[in-house]
Parts: structure tokens; C-alpha cells; sequence
């Protein structure tokens, strides 16, 4: 079986892709908004290998396709086991519990790593040596960071490790609510990571993907839903915003704004204003307010308009040459979205920069900033 062959390597099988990272609760279905050519599918969860395996042999889904058990929510890196191998005696190893991925029909094979904590040295490099035993091309060596590892004092440790893993590297961060928005200097840091080092990966992220994409990575991933576009610590619960229980309600895509935003709020945003609108081939022209709904066919509508917009933008990207030319055009498309923020609140009545209004994220607003840099 192809699949299975450990020396296929994974990078030009995931070169210049942004994947879709699904909930494995979830029974898979099909995305017709996802670009083969382009794309692909992270099955991501406890139950990632099982819904992997039904997508491809009940769904049919031939694309490409990593398994993410994401053992960084319930295990922690220690110097002495920084991999998780999953309970199965069967697949205890770490080379089985790769090749068993495979076998449930991944592209890739992708570590168990666990959570690496702030500052903790011995852990990230455990990371190192027991993934340089690894005797395959097929793997992507997950590290599953705290964002801290970002800052100042600690990104240039990360980047010698990093440089010194000979496999492809699949990078997750970890904070409450956006990872980016920790401190200022953490969107720089990141891409001079994916700059520093080669065959570097982003998943479980969100817009951040294609930053490092316009950047020199060798594949990104993108969440489904707002859950599964950061990570948080095994011993943390996820907080959330200022709403508590009852309904939740998709987060929307917005194409001029380039940002994330809850379809409760695009709500209240639009009660006295025509509501921006969208011409994918989800949305035909209508208005992006009308998200706030929490049946499946409504969360299912917002997936597919999310992945169309954030798709036209990665399709947009691969016409551009690597380097200052792709690296310049993001600027530009990021810059152009920061000063729409001012006329969307004027035009819906609510001043240039109010605080009830749209605010710039901090992310995008550094992307629109930051130096070209060769």
C-alpha cells in the first residue's frame, strides 16, 4: 500500500498548502470549498485516526490528509518522554504510532509530541534528540509551544533547536484566546522563525497561517472553528469571552476586514446598518449578518464561506514569485484591510475608531507594518 511507504517525503506532498484542521468529534463530511491543488484536511482530536479513516474510505476523500491526535491537550513534554505514544500497547512506540497513521490514510505522518511548557529547555530538547532517531522521510516533528517561546528572551534557543531537527517541523501555539495578541513582538518573532529555519509548518492556527505562508513555510493549517485555531495547556480550562453558556454561534470570515468575528456580534454591529456583504460562491452577494443562527445547516453555510474567502487568498498568494514580491503583496492586502476598519465604522455609523465599533486586530495591524525583508 502507497500509503505506507515511510520513505515518500512529506515535504513536496505539503509544500505550499493550507489545510483545514476539523473537529474529530464530528462524523467527517465532504468540503467542496477546499482547493485540492492548494489544501487538504488535519483530522484533529481523540478521535482523529477513526474519522480519518472514515474520511477517506466512507467519504472518498483522496486529498491530502494529516491525523492530529492532538496529544498536547491531555500530555506534557518532559525531558525524559517528550512523546506521547498513544495507550494502545499495539502502537506504543512512537515509529508504530507514525506508521499507524499512515495506515488510516495520512499524507504525513505528524509526532505525538507533548505540550512544551515556558522556558522549559530540557523538554525542547528532548524534542530534538528523539526526533533525529527517527529513521523516515514521511514525518512532520510536532512542537506543540507554549507562545512564550516567541518572546525576546526565548526565540533565538527555539530557533537553534529548531535548525538542528532534520525532519520538517510542525509548529502549535499556545495561549488563551489569540497567541498572537501575547505580546507585541510575538507576530515578528514568528516569522523570523519561518524565515531562519527551512521546512517550517504552522497548524491549529488562524490568518496567521498565511502570514507565514507569504514567509517561506512549508504548509499551514487553518481551524474549522475557533477552538482549533490556538491550543491551550493540559492544565487549563479554555476560557472563554464574556458570553457564558447556552448556543454558540459561528465566528465569520470578513473579506475586506481580514478577521475573525462572532456572528452574535456582526449582529448587534449591523442592527441599525446594511451589514457588509460577501460575493463567494456561498455567500452570492448577501449580507454576512446572517450567521447568527446555531443549526448545523447555518454552521455549515459560515464553514464554507470561511474557507472560500481564506482559499481565494491562498490561491491569490501561489500567483505571486516567493520572496519580495509574495511577501510584499500580504503586506499590501494586510495594510489595505487596516484602513478599511475606520470607513466600516463611519459608514455603519459609529465614528472613525470607536470602542463599540470594528478594532483592528493586533496581529494584522503588525503584518500591514512590518519591514519587507528579503
Amino acid at each position: 500500500m502507497k500509503t505506507l511507504d515511510h520513505t515518500v517525503a512529506a515535504v513536496p506532498l505539503l509544500q505550499g498548502r493550507v489545510l483545514l484542521h476539523e473537529q474529530a468529534r464530528n462524523i467527517p463530511r465532504p468540503r467542496p470549498a477546499l482547493d485540492d491543488g492548494l489544501s487538504g484536511v488535519v483530522m484533529t482530536g481523540a478521535n482523529a485516526d477513526a474519522r480519518a479513516f472514515q474520511l477517506r474510505t466512507d467519504v472518498g476523500y483522496q486529498g491530502t490528509l494529516l491525523i492530529d491526535s492532538a496529544v498536547y491537550t491531555t500530555y506534557t513534554a518532559t525531558a525524559e518522554e517528550p512523546f506521547m505514544a498513544p495507550p494502545d500497547e499495539l502502537f506504543g512506540a512512537v515509529n508504530d504510532s507514525l506508521t499507524f497513521q499512515k495506515a488510516r490514510g495520512a499524507t504525513a505522518a505528524l509526532t505525538p509530541t507533548g505540550y512544551i511548557p515556558p522556558a522549559n529547555s530540557r523538554a525542547l530538547k528532548a524534542v530534538l534528540r528523539e526526533a533525529n532517531r527517527i529513521e523516515r522521510a514521511d514525518t512532520l516533528v510536532s512542537l506543540p509551544i507554549d507562545v512564550t517561546w516567541l518572546n525576546r528572551d526565548n526565540i533565538g534557543q527555539l530557533i537553534a533547536v529548531c535548525a538542528k531537527i532534520r525532519h520538517p517541523k510542525a509548529v502549535i501555539l499556545f495561549r488563551q484566546f489569540d497567541p498572537l495578541e501575547q505580546t507585541k513582538d510575538v507576530p515578528a518573532n514568528l516569522r523570523r522563525l519561518f524565515t531562519e529555519v527551512e521546512h517550517m509548518s504552522l497548524l491549529r492556527t488562524d490568518l496567521a497561517a498565511l502570514d507565514v505562508m507569504a514567509h517561506g513555510a512549508l504548509c499551514a493549517g487553518i481551524g474549522v472553528q475557533s477552538s482549533l485555531r490556538h491550543a491551550i495547556p493540559p492544565d487549563e480550562k479554555a476560557q472563554i469571552g464574556k458570553r457564558g453558556g447556552g448556543p454558540t454561534y459561528p465566528h465569520v470570515l470578513m473579506p475586506q476586514l481580514m478577521c475573525f468575528k462572532g456572528a452574535e456580534s456582526l449582529s448587534t454591529l449591523y442592527a441599525n446598518a446594511d451589514p457588509a456583504t460577501c460575493d463567494c460562491e456561498e455567500c452570492g452577494g448577501r449580507g454576512l449578518d446572517r450567521f447568527f443562527l446555531s443549526d448545523g445547516d447555518t454552521r455549515r453555510e459560515a464553514d464554507s464561506h470561511n474557507i472560500l474567502t481564506w482559499g481565494e487568498w491562498v490561491s491569490d498568494m501561489a500567483g505571486y514569485q516567493p520572496g519580495i514580491e509574495r511577501k510584499t503583496r500580504w503586506r499590501n492586502k494586510c495594510a489595505a484591510a487596516v484602513d478599511r476598519y475606520a470607513l466600516e465604522n463611519q459608514r455603519i455609523g459609529l465614528g472613525a475608531s470607536p470602542r463599540s465599533g470594528f478594532q483592528v486586530p493586533a496581529p494584522l495591524k503588525a503584518w500591514a507594518t512590518l519591514p519587507v525583508t528579503p
